[in-house]
């Protein structure tokens, strides 16, 4: 049975409206998509360190900076600006209370966790950023001058236990890495230290250098150039293997010390940023990860390990430091 011309004229009309409709549905989602897909910055980005100069957080912004312009990876460039204080919660806090602001960025590392937790309340934590990806793990070492008595770490434990409490020993900050990390080894060592903290690695290097502290605890890029002019030297690295450029300094486990401490090395940005703006930042810290310059001239020279964690991956590895900081901080007497 034939259908009728009214018929077929009917079905005609309505499968061109159904067609009408699919390509208008296509068009506005390329132009979505595309929308999306070409956010670029307009203008320089403020790049946060919340630490003051010299430092490993310094060294890091820096490098990016350097690198992502050197490899033409974006149209403006990154203006590091220093906001140090409050143990990194001021210049934290500051990027916090900038919501939308899609031209800045901060550097984001395993002490910005812990610091709002000793803080309390008025300082951002980690919620209330857009947390951007990782780009390594750092290391921690106890570093002397190179003139020091103490030649191995166990001169050191064996000093400590004779003078509980007296050993001065320096780190960046109250309670973040350095004071973390030295509590695992007071507690693997069954000793106590002087903790004194200061506002970065530079500052804690320069009291080492001028005889104000005994011991330090410093990552790489806070010693190397030191370290090259025989100023400084390591002891010990609280990581599972010897670092190749520090071969003499023996890790903590070789010594019967279980001490280990991963730092990761990240990057935020404000809250209330576009999907759009999130995910070109996040995708320029990959491609920044990925160049040889990165590996090369960051990793390798300042002894990092690789850790490359896009923003979901890198909000539960947050999550899960914090979880570990409360411990710590709970038997350093810093959490109640």
């Amino acid at each position: 049975m034939k259908a009728s011309p009214g018929r077929l004229q009917r079905s005609s009309v309505a499968v061109a409206i159904a067609v009408a409709m699919l390509v208008a549905a296509a068009v506005t989602f390329a132009a979505g998509a595309a929308a999306a897909g070409e956010w670029k910055p307009t203008k320089p980005i403020q790049f946060i360190v919340p630490y003051a100069p010299g430092g490993g957080s310094d060294v890091l912004a820096r490098s990016i900076g350097q690198i992502i312009q050197g490899a033409k990876l974006n149209p403006t460039p990154l203006i590091v600006v220093n906001q140090g204080g409050g143990s990194g919660t001021v210049g934290t806090t500051s990027v916090a209370q900038s919501p939308g602001n899609e031209h800045m960025l901060l550097t984001f590392i395993s002490g910005q966790v812990a610091a709002p937790l000793v803080a309390g309340k008025g300082a951002a934590t980690y919620k209330d950023l857009t947390l951007i990806g990782n780009l390594a793990i750092d290391e921690q070492l106890i570093v002397v001058k190179w003139d020091s008595p103490y030649k191995t770490i166990e001169e050191v434990v064996a000093a400590a236990k004779q003078k509980a409490g007296t050993i001065t020993i320096g780190g960046t900050a109250t309670g973040q890495e350095d004071q973390m990390c030295n509590r695992i080894f007071e507690r693997a060592a069954g000793l106590t230290l002087r903790y004194i903290p200061f506002n970065s690695g530079g500052e804690v290097i320069t009291a080492l250098l001028g005889g104000h502290l005994e011991l330090a605890w410093a990552n790489p890029s806070e010693f190397f150039p030191q370290w090259e002019a025989k100023m400084v030297r390591p002891l010990a690295v609280a990581k599972e293997t010897r670092l190749p450029k520090f071969p003499d300094a023996p890790t903590f486990k070789e010594k019967g010390l279980d001490v280990t401490f991963k730092m990761f090395r990240g990057i935020a940005a404000p809250p209330g940023i576009s999907p759009a703006v999130a995910g070109y930042y996040e995708n320029l810290m990959k491609r920044l990860a990925e160049t040889p310059a990165w590996k090369e001239k960051y990793l390798e020279q300042y002894m990092l390990s690789p850790s490359w964690m896009g923003s979901k991956d890198f909000g539960t590895f947050v999550a899960q430091n914090e979880v570990q900081f409360k411990v710590l901080l709970t038997e350093l007497g810093l959490l109640k």
